[in-house]
């Protein structure tokens, strides 16, 4: 499918706020294009810009308390951590419930909590599950969650059974009845008070903590800064939008992993030559060796390396190994997924649901693959009944949304606008009836047509080195803000050449400048004068000032 490309509704030049966003550029030293850039997307004044460039602490972080029933699970925490009961943290195995998890545990044992945790294999499914309740030991008197449990009704149940309070932190849509619990903290509950209902697990996992440093009357500007990185790290991973109360956690998060960031991730950037940490770091170093444990290992051994009094550099080799072989593993089962679409034509359909031996592991990536190459929602599903699902980011449409409604053929399901999971009887005829429901209920749902929007028309070759470091300072970019595109418009052929396993990749050079273009080798191959290349493209890489093609088209 293609991709339609426009170019701002209004030139900076021609634009009627023409002065002021000149004005606002001025005062904050950034770049006019980028000022225009802001101006676009709502940061059109003093105080926002003030907010966006130079966030606070102290004035730009909500008071925890609007949660509902933070209070209620507060005091429970504070009168479990003082008479010595037995807590367990029950996260959930990807990168938001490894750092929630993470978050919750550093700071419970820093108020001398007696405090265990515990997140589920892949193969025992997501959440606090019906099964994982009857594995929590005796003497345990309270568990809170942490990215899951507002679905986990069947194990509400037998916790109250055997006398255990239950405090449930998340963030997924809530697509039933409450959990029957203590405290049910969600920015997406219905009745919410909260200003900013976005937040990703380790963002609620955060406020539960700000929470209890306020109760006990302590200062959490230091303490912030030993979780803020961690923060980071699970709400970019899990795709929020970096934008009000996450734009907070995000541009302070990495401002730290850049001066003086947590040993374990200093070892991580070092072992693979990051030398500037930004969003795009998060996004495919970062995210993707702590997501490999829970994809195709033990993610407990995830939250023990990030919670350890000391890192190894076995155990960051273990990470980097692990995500090697996810990344192998990957490449082959995305294959296997583009030839059963190919094969029996379902790029037709406004949701691809593709059935077969995948691992459960990696379903959610190979969905992501599948929305990139087909620009269309996305679900997986693996032969044990496991199903992943992905929307198309910025098409508004709610893959959450369609699953529920064809809930009749599933067993289990849950997630957000993003992305979604769910369970299934692995049997074709199921399978073949949730496919059907899933188009029925698309036809109802919203979907925008895929537009990549630049800012400027400028040539690579003439891009100069000041906007590069603007486009740096207006870091952390990624859902509701990604980074700007520019339009290169044709004129000299770039020279090129073609890389990867399969030659799948290009390098295009344009005078003395790179722009790689990822899964674009076959465009580009047999290119001569007489045609004309046109490129949208972003900044890449900035200590090696390279640029990254978004789209690109041969005429």
């Amino acid at each position: 499918m293609t991709v339609n490309w426009r170019h701002f509704d209004i030139p900076l030049e021609q634009h009627p706020n023409y002065p002021s966003i000149m004005y606002h550029s001025r005062q904050f030293l950034i770049d006019p294009i980028l000022g225009h850039y802001l101006f676009h997307h709502g940061i059109n004044d003093y105080e926002k810009l003030t907010k966006f460039l130079t966030p606070s602490i102290k004035t730009d972080l909500y008071n925890p308390f609007l949660l509902n029933d933070m209070k209620k699970a507060v005091i429970r925490i504070i009168k479990a951590i003082r008479q010595k009961e037995k807590i367990l943290i029950f996260g959930d195995y990807d990168v938001d419930g490894v750092t929630s998890t993470s978050i919750l545990l550093l700071a419970l044992k820093r108020f001398t909590a007696d405090v265990s945790f515990r997140l589920p294999l892949r193969s025992e499914g997501y959440g606090l599950s019906a099964q994982a309740m009857e594995k929590v030991s005796d003497g345990t008197s309270l568990i809170i969650t942490v990215d899951n449990g507002t679905s986990s009704h069947e194990a509400m149940r037998i916790a109250k059974a055997r006398g255990i309070d239950v405090i449930v932190t998340d963030h997924h849509e809530i697509l039933g009845m409450h959990p029957d619990c203590l405290a049910f903290i969600n920015p997406m509950r219905h009745d919410n008070n909260y200003p900013f209902t976005s937040l990703s697990g380790a963002g609620v996992a955060l406020k539960v903590v700000q929470a209890l440093y306020q109760v006990a009357c302590k200062d959490f500007d230091l303490p912030f800064f030993e979780y803020v990185e961690l923060a980071t790290l699970g709400t970019i991973a899990d795709l929020m939008p970096i934008k009000d109360e996450n734009r907070v956690i995000c541009k302070i998060g990495l401002q730290k992993m850049n001066t003086s960031p947590l040993p374990v991730f200093k070892r991580i950037f070092d072992e693979t030559s990051v030398k500037d940490v930004d969003s795009s770091t998060i996004g495919f170093t970062l995210g993707p060796i702590f997501n490999s444990c829970g994809r195709i290992d033990d993610p407990n051994t995830a939250v023990n390396i990030l919670t350890g009094v000391t890192t190894t550099k076995q155990q960051i080799s273990f990470l980097i190994g692990l995500n090697k072989k996810r990344k192998e593993l990957t490449k082959q089962q995305a294959l296997i997924a583009d030839t059963l679409i190919l094969q029996d034509q379902l790029y037709k359909d406004k949701v691809i649901v593709v059935f077969g031996d995948f691992h459960n592991g990696i379903i959610g990536i190979i969905a992501s693959k599948i929305v990139e190459k087909y620009k269309k929602p996305s679900i997986v599903i693996s032969k044990t009944g496991t199903g992943s699902a992905r929307s198309v980011n910025g098409s508004g449409f709610s893959i959450v949304n369609v699953i529920n409604t064809a809930s009749m053929y599933l067993t289990k399901h849950g997630g957000h606008q993003a992305a979604a999971g769910l369970s299934i009887v692995p049997d074709i005829n199921q399978v073949n009836l949730f496919r059907k429901a899933v188009q029925l209920a698309a036809n109802e749902e919203t979907f925008n047509q895929a537009v990549l929007t630049y800012v400027k028309p400028i040539n690579i070759c003439h891009f100069y080195d000041e906007l590069f470091s603007d486009i740096d300072y207006l870091e952390p970019y990624g859902i509701n803000f990604p980074k700007p595109l520019f339009y290169c418009p044709p004129g000299m052929l770039p020279t090129f050449n073609t890389f990867g396993k399969n030659k799948e990749h290009a390098k295009l050079r344009y005078n003395n400048k790179e722009a790689i273009a990822f899964f674009k080798g076959e465009l580009v191959k047999g290119l001569d004068n007489s045609q004309k290349v046109h490129t949208l493209f972003s900044t890449f890489c900035n200590q090696k000032k390279n640029f990254l093609i978004h789209s690109l088209m041969v005429k």
